[in-house]
This record gives structure tokens, C-alpha cells and sequence, in this order.
């Protein structure tokens, strides 16, 4: 178990450009993978935009709590990152927000001088290292 209260991290979701801005894919995870991260997947199955110059467009992270007492289910925490530095964090109260905040600090997907108040950050910072418009 983390430090911070998860028991697992998965990369669900990627959804990545071309080189040449021609095409675009969105690759999930699966149920039936069992919780491995979309990257594995990808470089098992697909692994080309994994070793190319593919931009990272978005990206979806579930972070899952043990179970609670008496219960078999992993509660899920879907954070959704973009390109353009968007987050999904305004819709978790502000305890979760310190909480996710300090995680996705600590992985390196947000500084620490990044509030989550700012939802966007300037044109020219690039969260997940992509440089093409999440619009194509």
C-alpha cells in the first residue's frame, strides 16, 4: 500500500498523435487486464506510438483505495490529465484535491508551485510532454 492511502495505480487510458498530426488513438485498459497499466498493454500489443515520436494528448489514472471494511470493491479515483495541462481534480472536494494534488506532485505530472485553482496552465507548459493540439 501507498503511503498516501492507495493500493494500486493504473495507467487506464492514452490517448495519443501522430508525428505527422494525421492520426489519432485512444487506447483503454480493459477490465479483463487486471488492472495493468494501458502502457504495458500497448508495448505488448501495439508498441510503435510507444516508440516513435507519438505525443501524449491525454491521459486517465485511476488511483484505487483498499476496500473498505466488509466490502470486496477498491473504491476508484479517476484523475484525467491533458496536454494542455487540464485536470479533472474541480469535481473532488478539497481534502481529496490536497490528497491527489500532492500524488500527482510526487509522480512528477504536476510542479509544485501548480495550484489546482488554475485549471490550465500557459500555452507554452507542457504537462505530459506533448507539443500538439489536443483538438486533432
Amino acid at each position: 500500500m501507498f503511503e498516501d492511502g492507495f493500493s494500486l495505480v493504473q495507467l487506464k487510458s492514452l490517448t495519443l498523435l501522430s508525428p505527422e498530426g494525421d492520426l489519432k488513438i485512444e487506447c483503454t485498459a480493459m477490465q479483463a487486464s487486471q488492472h495493468r497499466s494501458v502502457h504495458e498493454l500497448l508495448r505488448d500489443q501495439l508498441p510503435g506510438p510507444l516508440e516513435g515520436r507519438w505525443a501524449v494528448l491525454a491521459a486517465q489514472i485511476n488511483l484505487y483505495y483498499p476496500p473498505e471494511p466488509g466490502r470486496t470493491r477498491a473504491r476508484v479515483v479517476p484523475i484525467e490529465v491533458t496536454s494542455r495541462g487540464r485536470l479533472n481534480l474541480h469535481q473532488f472536494d478539497a481534502r481529496l484535491q490536497a490528497q491527489l494534488e500532492r500524488y500527482l506532485v510526487r509522480i512528477g505530472i504536476l510542479r509544485p508551485e501548480q495550484t489546482l485553482s488554475a485549471q490550465a496552465l500557459p500555452p507554452s507548459t507542457d504537462t505530459l510532454g506533448a507539443t500538439a493540439s489536443e483538438d486533432a
